[in-house]
């Protein structure tokens, strides 16, 4: 009886130490997942630290600066239509023209106009251009004036803290000779202030409007090619346009060189009056030397 007592007692102990082990296995795969759980979420804010510590320490995009400049010469059938044509173009834009020429040369009407739109309209501008002749030559340029206007901005701002400064220190001066330089040196330095902010004040509407340069150019003469396709009557216009357009640059031409010789008018009768005088001498000592000869 006590063998079995002792025997019920053992089977119990065993059972209940089998009950409490199985638990403790179990645990430690919880505790890995927990562990593995906890790493990642460190290793991500890891992670996110880094990318906003880049962000903190890197610098801002810089804006880039560019002025643009672009160029179009073209021919035309009427300049003075095609010069009023740009006006409607640039004007509804919201540019301006800053400058214009109309003028004949070689009997053709040209003109040459110089456009300021605004820089982000600048190929929409062109495109509108163009069917208004033929393009002959285009050109589209840019340049950066980033390190140029970035330097002038930040050494401005730099001589207006050194003007604040002065202007404390100048408060506070004592004496007449610390009065007059603190004054000098704020002269100075409030010339170099309205010098750079000059100089971005350009920048900023070269930056902000582009410029276009227009050659137009109405066909005249005669030529080859293209030209001929025009009416006779055209033709015959030109080629009278070109003969008395050379007519009145030969008169040009001889009266410029009748001014351009007559300071020297003295000199060349004098010359002409002496030269003169030889030839008729000698005419006349050969009409009497026969004479002479048959008297002796």
């Amino acid at each position: 009886m006590n063998k079995t007592y002792a025997a019920i007692i053992l089977l119990a102990v065993l059972l209940l130490l089998g009950g409490c082990g199985a638990p403790k296995q179990g645990a430690a795969p919880v505790a890995s997942e927990k562990s593995y759980e906890n790493g990642a979420v460190a290793g991500a804010g890891s992670e996110s630290f880094s990318t906003v510590a880049n962000d903190a320490d890197g610098q801002a995009p810089v804006e880039r600066k560019v002025t643009r400049k672009a160029s179009l010469v073209m021919a035309v059938s009427n300049v003075t239509e095609s010069y009023n044509q740009i006006q409607v173009i640039v004007n509804e834009s919201g540019g301006y023209l800053q400058n214009a020429d109309i003028h004949s040369a070689d009997g053709q009407m040209r003109s040459t106009l110089t456009l300021r739109v605004p820089a982000a309209k600048l190929e929409e501008i062109l495109s509108a251009l163009e069917p208004l002749g033929k393009v002959e030559g285009k050109n589209i340029s840019g340049q950066d004036v980033t390190e140029e206007y970035y330097d002038a901005t930040a050494r401005k701002a730099n001589l207006e803290r050194q003007e604040k400064r002065l202007l404390e220190l100048y408060n506070k001066a004592g004496t007449v000779k610390d009065i007059l330089e603190i004054e000098n040196e704020l002269t100075r330095v409030r010339g170099e202030i309205e010098s750079l902010q000059a100089r971005l004040n350009v920048l900023d509407n070269l930056i902000s409007l582009a410029t276009i340069t227009v050659e137009l150019r109405a066909p005249g003469g005669i030529s080859t090619g293209s030209t001929l396709k025009e009416p006779l009557g055209t033709r015959l216009k030109a080629a009278w346009q070109m003969g008395v357009n050379g007519l009145v640059n030969f008169s040009e031409g001889l009266l410029l060189l009748g001014v351009v010789l007559l300071p020297y008018t003295p000199f060349l009768a004098a010359a002409y009056l002496l030269f003169y005088y030889i030839v008729r001498k000698r005419r006349l000592k050969s009409k009497d030397s026969p004479t002479d000869r048959g008297a002796v």
